[in-house]
């Protein structure tokens, strides 16, 4: 990865544009899905279930409002991924309640998200230059927002191919020089195209099933579409890279209004075991920890590395370690390698230790901090 500057993007980022964190969205989503089904809902069922389990497996007695939310969300990804419910079993992409709350929270993610771009992402695009490479954990679209009003060319994918067989993978050298944006979670405007293509097929293989010139009926990919999606990537692709699967929406606000049954964001929920459904995406991860050595800069913007989130850690750390260690001197056309930096939003002097703390593997001697949120001034201090 052979980039001037490296930036991974938590939370945090969007936070000061008003996108909500942590439990604050799980409230939010739990409220939307009400307001939308009722209060005896599929969601509010699972959680009832939930908390009956921990308190005969652990003894605890929890109050909706305070479950550890990701550990919720990961007693779902159980549930479905091993199909414990049997022929119950809503479909390949999740079960109700899974489906519900990646629903509800792109819809809350996109109706938080402002109209208006705010100057501090649009100072953070403008700066940003087509041999950066950023990596996001956040759902919301504000960045590709910025992007586009700074003029900034951007891809979502890592690399273009102009050829491709069994053995390799030929880059495109015509390729346009493009900014590379890997939003590593998903998107609230990404939709997977594969359960429609394994639907159409059962349809054609099993004729007698369906009546004469039966079309299924699909918002983004059947005959009656209210949108026109783009596929994530150009140019062809390996057969079994799940990416090629991934479609963007321009405009995502007339899909989100859909039934959850009928289509759903592409996104990883915030669950301890989010990886089981990973697959769409794994092509971002590849050979990640062996980046960060041939990069001049370094930075990490509103990401606290959540427990929930260790495989990341593990990413980070190596990408850390290698930009440290390997050719530390490093000097490009007169630029050389700057310290680590690091924007997060810490009050007090204690919650800056347990930044430390979880950044232990760091060496602090070559890292700064901005612990003030991200703005401006923080856009203008990260890029330098």
């Amino acid at each position: 990865m052979k980039t001037s500057r490296l930036l991974f993007l938590g939370a945090g980022f969007s936070r000061p544009a008003g996108l909500p964190l942590g439990s604050e969205l799980f409230h939010q989503v739990r409220a939307r899905i009400a307001s939308q089904h009722g209060r005896d809902n599929h969601v509010e069922r699972d959680l009832k279930r939930y908390i009956d389990y921990m308190r005969n497996c652990f003894n605890r007695d929890i109050p909706p409002e305070e479950v550890d939310y990701e550990q919720f969300l990961g007693f779902l990804d159980v549930e479905h991924y091993l199909g414990l419910k049997g022929k119950d079993t809503w479909s390949s992409e999740g079960n109700e309640s899974q489906l519900m709350i990646r629903g509800a929270i792109a819809q809350v993610v996109h109706s938080h998200t402002p109209s208006d771009v705010p100057d501090a992402y649009r100072c953070f695009a403008r700066q940003l230059n087509t041999s950066d490479y950023v990596l996001t954990f956040n759902y919301d679209t504000l960045l590709e927002k910025a992007l586009d009003l700074e003029g900034v060319r951007y891809r979502l994918f890592p690399e273009q191919y102009s050829k491709v067989d069994w053995v390799s993978c030929t880059i495109d050298p015509t390729a346009p020089d493009e900014l590379v944006l890997i939003k590593l979670h998903g998107s609230i405007d990404w939709f997977s195209r594969e359960p429609f293509d394994t639907m159409v097929e059962f349809i054609r293989a099993t004729p007698n099933a369906y009546p004469a010139g039966h079309s299924y009926s699909h918002p983004l990919f059947g005959d009656d579409a209210i949108v026109t999606p783009v596929s994530l990537t150009r140019g062809p692709r390996p057969e079994d890279e799940s990416l090629r699967h991934l479609y963007r929406v321009r405009d995502v606000t007339p899909i989100l209004t859909q039934p959850f049954w009928k289509c759903t964001p592409f996104i990883l929920v915030p669950s301890t075991l989010k990886l089981l459904y990973a697959a769409p995406v794994l092509e971002f991860w590849r050979g990640l920890q062996r980046s960060g050595g041939l990069n001049l800069s370094l930075g990490i913007i509103g990401y606290s590395l959540p427990k929930y989130d260790d495989y990341a850690l593990q990413a980070i750390y190596h990408v850390a370690r290698n930009y440290l260690h390997v050719e530390p001197d490093l000097s490009v056309d007169g630029r050389r390698k700057t310290k680590v930096r690091i924007i997060d939003y810490r009050k007090t002097d204690e919650q800056a230790l347990q930044l430390r703390e979880r950044y232990r593997f760091l060496d602090w001697g070559r890292t700064e901090t901005w612990l003030d949120g991200f703005s401006e001034e923080a856009a203008e201090w990260m890029l330098r």
